[in-house]
């Protein structure tokens, strides 16, 4: 959950307030890393501002990524670009046959 609130955080615009208990907790534990700056229990709704992500927050959205879910290539296939330009090639390459040699 944390991770995912300053992978927010870094898409919209700061400074950000939250007043939700859960949005103000994940907010805490992004301080406490050392990820965010923020002011936490602000007064009147005791909630938190992001007012930055840190430089450490910064690498850590560098290196965090979700696993992507690819089907395996069978490597026999190639690419299908290279195939469709060999189609390409073969299709207009002078034909021994038409010419009469």
């Amino acid at each position: 959950m944390s991770v995912e609130l300053l992978r927010q955080l870094a898409a919209s615009p700061l400074p950000k307030s939250f007043t939700s208990a859960d949005d103000v907790n994940a907010v805490k534990i992004l301080r406490q890393a050392g990820l965010v700056l923020a002011l936490v229990d602000e007064p009147p709704e005791r909630g938190a501002r992001v007012l930055a992500i840190t430089e450490k927050g910064n690498r850590e959205l560098l290196q965090f990524h979700y696993p992507e879910v690819r089907e395996p290539r069978d490597p026999a296939r190639g690419n299908w670009l290279q195939i469709a330009a060999e189609r390409a090639r073969e299709a207009i390459r002078p034909s021994r046959h038409r010419d009469g040699s």
